[in-house]
């Protein structure tokens, strides 16, 4: 049995506590933030949690490139005309709706230096040319570039081995790693530059989405489970390795290895037979995953800092942020849910138009 929506959706739920403590506890400097009492080397204990959070964005991409090859693989060539046109055209309306409420309360805060600051620079963010509203949007024009490509992905997926595919991808992600990290070719004209950067994310964005898409391919996720169904211990076997992968980045913190770590992750978090109180928690955050990435930072670093962090404590920095966010998602929701459900009417009174016409 391979991965299902459910499967997903929670492993997108844990994803985004993942990105909230990465964003909030990956630094070694904590001064000015929180205070804790424990520490690794000179290092807070929270740093080497935190790392394991770098396999965040890995994690969306794969669950990107599973989600959307079976989609293609049932859908045939309605995939490429309707599915993930649509599909991109309601995330971009979730994005613009958030774009639009961070505008007017950073002017509302007298930030309008800033939001919504001049008008290339707004145009920008809403063309996903820029991010300079939020460090966390940078992953819109990458998903979107992703899904745009998708079609032409999965079509030399199903042509060429998937061995082949897979070396070739990391070769992509090397290439584009060493740019990103070490600007091998330095860009100082700023258009050039928005290229180059949009390519190199999405070069270090692919490989992930590819394995997605082997994944179903080649239905590894079903061997695993197949393999250790009835092994004794599963559970525990599964978190401990969970443990060893958080161990690991603590010895080898570079990003580099985020997209390996993030395949391994999910399929022991997905391997672990949850009780139906952790099945609703995960699937809670899962359905508020993506107005939660989308509003988290603006909290931390914008609009709220001295509030998120104004306790100093670990625990409580964290609940106020997820707090937030959730808050947060419940409110744009209230925008986003009733022109989703026009949309889906339409779409719905279009097709039913297609098959009388047709019959």
């Amino acid at each position: 049995m391979g991965l299902s929506k459910e499967h997903i959706k929670r492993t997108k739920g844990v994803t985004i506590i993942f990105m909230i403590i990465l964003n909030l506890f990956c630094r070694k400097d904590i001064q000015g933030h929180y205070d804790t009492s424990l520490f690794i080397n000179n290092v807070p204990f929270v740093y080497y949690i935190a790392l394991l959070g770098g396999s965040c964005v890995p994690i969306y991409c794969f669950a990107s490139g599973y989600g959307l090859y079976i989609g293609y693989k049932k859908k045939g060539l309605s995939y490429y005309k309707y599915y993930n046109r649509i599909r991109i055209l309601k995330f971009l309306i979730n994005f613009w709706i958030v774009l639009i409420l961070t505008c007017i309360a950073g002017y509302l805060l007298g930030m309008k230096e800033i939001y919504p600051g001049s008008i290339s620079n707004l145009l920008g963010n809403i063309l996903l040319i820029k991010s300079t509203y939020c460090g966390a949007w940078w992953f819109v024009q990458t998903y979107v570039i992703l899904v745009v490509l998708s079609p032409i992905i999965f079509k030399l997926i199903d042509k060429y081995d998937s061995k082949i595919v897979l070396f070739l991808s990391m070769i992509i992600y090397f290439i584009a790693y060493l740019q990103r990290i070490k600007n091998v070719i330095p860009i100082s004209n700023e258009a050039i530059s928005l290229i180059i950067n949009a390519i190199v994310l999405f070069g270090t964005s692919q490989l992930s989405f590819v394995i997605g898409a082997v994944f179903v391919k080649e239905g590894i996720y079903s061997k695993i489970s197949s393999a250790i169904f009835n092994i004794k211990g599963k559970n525990l076997i599964c978190i401990i390795g969970i443990i060893v992968l958080v161990v690991v980045h603590g010895f080898i913190e570079t990003m580099f290895i985020d997209p390996f770590i993030a395949v391994i992750f999910i399929c022991l978090f997905n391997l672990i037979n949850l009780d139906s109180l952790s099945k609703k928690i995960w699937n809670f955050f899962g359905t508020h995953s993506t107005n939660m990435w989308l509003t988290h930072m603006l909290f931390y670093m914008n609009f709220a800092e001295e509030f998120v962090f104004a306790s100093r404590n670990v625990v409580v920095i964290f609940l106020v942020l997820v707090g937030l966010s959730i808050i947060s998602s419940y409110l744009i929701n209230m925008i986003y849910k009733p022109i989703i459900r026009e949309i889906n009417n339409k779409l719905y009174a279009t097709n039913i138009n297609y098959l009388r016409e047709n019959a």
